[in-house]
Order: C-alpha cells, then structure tokens, then sequence
C-alpha cells in the first residue's frame, strides 16, 4: 500500500497546533437582587437588573465561542427566599446557599439551556415570577456571598487555572465602615487572594462613587496599592463586557521550548511564540440523517489482491510498518518507508543553529513567507539564557544586525531559514495590550528555490508618462482617505457570519443582522473627495463604461430580433399586485415586493420561502 508522501510534508500549520494543559477558567458573575436593582431611572426603558441579564448573556455567548470548556455559574444576592434547584443536575451536594443568597445557575460548562435561560428570564414581563420566586432584600453580608463563590469553584469537580468573580451593583457602600460586615468582607478580601481568585467590580450606575468600599476591598484582593488602582467607570465596563467576540481565545504559551546553539559550546534556552494565528473555526461533525447520531470514522490501510483464477478478492489489514509512501519521478515510481520519510524531513535536531550576522537592511518585505514568530529566553531550563539573551539582544539592536539561523521547531520537521530580528517595544493600545514586545522576532527567510521570477515583470515595457500635476491631484486624494489603521479595529467576516448564522439556528432568530467592518464606506469618501473630483475628471478623463453583458436567457425571436425580459415595474398598491398575482403575471414581482407585502400584512417566518413559497401564502391568504 503506497500514498503520495508529498500530501503529508507540507508544514506551515504544524506550529500552529493546541497543546493539551491541565484545568479551566471559572466564572461567577453575583448580580445584586435589591429593590433599587428593578427600578427605572429616567429616560432608560429597562432596569438595571435587565441590563445585568443581557450582559450575561452576551458574555456566555462569548465564552461558547471563544472557549466552551469554561465554567459559569449566576448567584443571586439580597434575596429574600431561597427557592431549591429545578432539577437534579443543577444539584450539587455539600453546597448550601447562605440567607438572602441563591443559585440561579450552578457552575457548569456554558450551554445553551443555559442561555436560554437568561434569555427567557429577561423577555419575561414578570422575569419567571421573580417576586414570588426570589424576592427583594437589603443588607447581605457580601462575606457571605464571596463564601458561597469560593465553595462553588471548589466543588465544580475542576481543576481551575484561574478563578473570577464579577460582581454587578449599583450600591457602593453596602457595609458601613464601622460594622463587622465591612471587617469580615476584608477579611475574606485577603482569603480570596491567597485563593488567587480574583473580583472584577461591574458598577451599574453612573453615580457609583468606588472609593466608599469598594476600592479598599478591590485592591486588597488584587495586591494593588490604593494610590495607583484606577476605579472601573458604567460605561467603559458595560461596553467591554457587551463586545461580541467572534475569534477563539488562545493562552499565551509558548508553542516550542528549544535551544540557541550560538556554538559548539555556548548556547541557551527560549520559547517560541506566536502572537498571532489563523482563527479556527468549530469542527464540522457528521450526523446520521435519521437519528442525527454522531457518527465516528476510522481509517484502515488495507491491501487487496485479485487473481483470474479464484473469484474472490483478498484483502488483508496493513499495519503501520507495513505501508509505504511513492512519488512518481521521471515516469517511475519510487517507495519509501515511514521512517525514511521521517529522516528526509528532518535534517537536524530540533534547535535554532547561528549562521551569521546581517545588516539589518537584508531583510526585505518582499521576502515574506509566512507570519512571524517570536522568541523569549527560558531561565529555568538554562540558567543565564536572560542575560546573555538581553546582551546579544541590546548589541544587535546598536548596531542594527540580525541573526541568520537555522530553525527545527519540532522532530519530523523539515529545518527553515530564519532571521531574528531584534525589536523595541511600542506603546499600548486602549485595551491595554502592547502592540510589540522588546525581544527578537523570527522572520522566515526564502530559500533559492522559493524564490519565483515573472516574466512579465523582467520584460522591458514602457511605463505611462505622468506629469506633475496628476502626481500632486493623487497625493491630495491619498491624503483625504487616509486613516488609522489597527488591526482590533476589523474583525474577520467570515467567522462573524458563521457564528451568527449558528446562533441563529440555534436560538431561532430571524433576520439576523451582520456587520462587515471590512467593507468600505463608499458615502464616506465621496464626501471626502467631492472638492477634487472635477479636476480628476479634467486629468485623466471619465471613466470608460464598460458594454453590458449579454444575459444566459436572452435570445432571438421569430424574426431573428434579439428577445430580452420585460422591465419588472413595481405594482402602485396592494390591489394591484393581488390582481397580478391573480392573473398569473408573476415575472414582473420581485422577492423583496412579495416580502413586503407579506411583513405588512403581519406574516413572520418568510425568510427561508422562495418565490413560489410567497405567492402561495399570498393566495391563501386571499382565499381565507
């Protein structure tokens, strides 16, 4: 049995692969269940406590996108009763809820019951009966709430990498400073942050003044100073925690742990690390068509031999050492076992080997391959790789020189050439991200063989004569249509569209909106460049029209004229596009004018019907 080897040797995604890490990321989001939560303030047309539930559902929608194997649970606090689990799963033994405490939502994988669960609670007009269910109250020790939190991370059945706690209120002095309950908060402050559980204060109110209790109690649990700790703001939190995230969530850890041989004998430890990637998109699962059962696929290599003699065919099962891997050279077909192919793809051990230093003007943008990786030093594999990493990194920074080396990131991969590029960091973005690290960036460097040479760009042709003025009216129009660019400014449409097309099917919404920040506003740059377009015009002249293409149903009638469709007119009225519908005139109406009328009319559910779907219910719609 024989494959195509070179179907299995291309590696440009095989760093780029998830390593497996040991535990979670739990999140309890506590909402404040007190009367002032319910209330309206003037000019909002929902309460606050509404405004808390569609932050929580679009924060769990986002962690099904961005991670689904994180945990979230929903605790209600100042609530006057209890009320017991619904059902059994949501029971979690030796978990009791304090007084004036309850579990809304117990600390789970975000599902989508879950969800709709929120989701229900909030376009409820009685929210589920809450009065009569939960009820209002005052004065719950907030000691008592973070308890309860701290017991439900513990018995989740998960290892949890990192605990949060996010708690939404409009009430910024719940303890006064002279009571036990403000003694016991701060106390339970210093129990969380030797937990490393941290709290994410959501004010819900733009009169929430921090300092009265919370900004003591925050930076005790976070270990900052009460000088330097900057207050959370409505509506700064509010916008953040509504942002619809359509890209998965990765941790920032490195993909490759090798050495840098500098030579025989010198050498130190980094990690390599990618700072950016490919988003990926959810596995596609096949289903059984009848019972919508996962159905799981397994390959088997097998080898069968047919022979005039007996009819019937063997097969027989090969195993891995048994297989073999051809290429077809020169019209002959040459075989390679695993392991020779595994030797033919890696030439050196897994390393970065030093070739050289280069003026850092060697490095052409032209030369791209393929997006950079960067390298930081590894202290607790070889102690030293810090300072000799920050010397060569400062020496080459001075006098403007990059690293020339051979890269194998892994075993069984083919060996890369690579430039490390010493870099400064830059300033932070609003999200509070640096847009570059200080270190070393690794470049990946073409090979002879990679580079391509065009034809037609070797051949000597004449370049079109611009005059000056035309060179000045462009340097204006790039001026007016410049901007700032940053890539968290354009989020990628085609992970957008899927998700909101899944969510959609999911949760049966209609019409779901999508919006492309890649496409261009055209009305925008009119705008902008209307004062030099009579001089664009006087340059280089209208833009030529190009002649419309013929249509695939156009033709020639009996006497050889050309047949084209009718103009479709839009009917003046209602009436009249019943009486069209009536007289079977059916080509002159478009799909959006049978929609329309359909909307108008009160009928939902028509935006998956065809042509033929809406003229029906029309009909019947006139028969009835």
């Amino acid at each position: 049995m024989s494959t195509d080897w070179r179907a299995n040797y291309s590696d440009e995604e095989e760093d780029e692969q998830d390593d497996v890490f040991a535990g979670r990321s739990g999140l309890i989001l506590t909402v404040d269940c007190a009367s002032y939560m319910f209330e309206q303030e003037g000019g909002e047309s929902e309460s606050r406590f509404v405004e808390v539930l569609h932050i929580i559902e679009a924060m769990m929608r986002n962690k099904v996108v961005t991670n689904e194997t994180d945990l979230v649970g929903v605790v209600f606090y100042n609530t006057k009763h209890n009320p017991a689990p619904e059902t059994e799963e949501e029971l979690q033994p030796g978990l009791v809820a304090p007084r004036q405490c309850a579990i809304y939502l117990p600390l789970g994988a975000t599902s989508v019951e879950m969800i709709r669960k929120v989701r229900g609670m909030r376009e409820s007009d009685d929210l589920f009966g809450f009065d009569a269910k939960y009820g209002h109250a005052q004065g719950t020790s907030l000691s008592n709430v973070l308890w309860l939190c701290s017991r439900m991370f513990s018995h989740c059945g998960y290892k949890l990498a990192q605990s949060t706690i996010v708690l939404f209120t409009s009430n910024d002095q719940p303890h006064d400073c002279s009571s036990s309950e403000y003694q016991q908060a701060l106390v339970k402050a210093r129990d969380l942050q030797q937990k490393e559980i941290f709290v994410e204060l959501v004010p819900m109110s733009g009169s929430f003044e921090c300092g009265k209790f919370y900004k003591e109690f925050l930076c005790t649990v976070l270990e900052e100073e009460l000088d330097e700790f900057e207050c959370p703001v409505y509506e700064q939190s509010k916008e953040r925690l509504l942002h619809r995230l359509f890209v998965r969530s990765y941790k920032k850890r490195s993909i490759a742990g090798i050495k840098w041989h500098l030579s025989d004998d010198v050498s130190l430890a980094v990690n390599v690390y990618s700072l950016r990637r490919r988003p990926r998109y959810p596995k596609k699962v096949r289903l059984l068509r009848t019972t919508n059962e996962v159905i799981v696929s397994k390959r088997v290599h097998v080898s069968s031999t047919f022979s005039d003699e007996r009819e019937e065919e063997d097969t027989k099962v090969l195993l891995p050492g048994e297989q073999r891997k051809s290429i077809a050279i020169g019209g002959e077909k040459v075989s390679f076992k695993p392991e020779e192919v595994a030797q033919m793809k890696q030439l050196l051990p897994p390393g970065i080997r030093l070739l050289g230093f280069k003026p850092a003007s060697v490095i052409k943008m032209t030369n791209h391959l393929r997006s950079s990786l960067f390298l930081y030093p590894n202290e607790s594999y070889i102690n030293g790789s810090t300072t000799l990493y920050r010397a060569l990194y400062e020496k080459c920074l001075e006098k403007n020189q990059v690293a020339i080396c051979m890269l194998t990131m892994r075993r069984k991969q083919p060996s890369k050439l690579v430039a490390l590029v010493p870099q400064t960091e830059l300033a932070h973005d609003p999200l509070g991200e640096a847009d570059r690290h200080c270190g070393f960036r690794v470049d990946f460097i073409p090979f002879a063989g990679d580079i391509r040479k065009l034809p037609f760009l070797e051949e000597s042709a004449t370049a079109p004569e611009v005059t000056d003025e035309q060179t000045d009216l462009f340097k204006k129009m790039i001026k007016k249509v410049k901007f700032k660019f940053h890539p968290t400014h354009f989020e990628d449409p085609s992970s957008q569209n899927l998700f909101i097309n899944i969510e959609s099917l999911v949760f049966d919404v209609e019409d779901a909106e999508l919006f492309d920040s890649t496409r261009p506003d055209c009305d925008r740059i009119d705008t902008k460049l209307e004062p030099i377009l009579t001089d664009m015009e006087r340059l280089f002249g209208e833009d030529v029209e190009e002649a419309p293409k013929r249509r695939r149903n156009e033709g020639t009638d009996h006497d050889g004229e050309p047949r084209t469709k009718g103009p479709r007119v839009a009917p003046v009225n209602d009436e009249e596009l019943v009486n069209l519908l009536k007289q079977g005139k059916v080509g002159s109406l478009t799909i959006p004018v049978l929609k329309d009328y359909l909307q108008r009319q009160g009928v939902r559910g028509i935006s998956q019907l065809t042509k033929s779907g809406l003229v029906d219910q029309i009909l019947a719609m006139q028969a009835d």
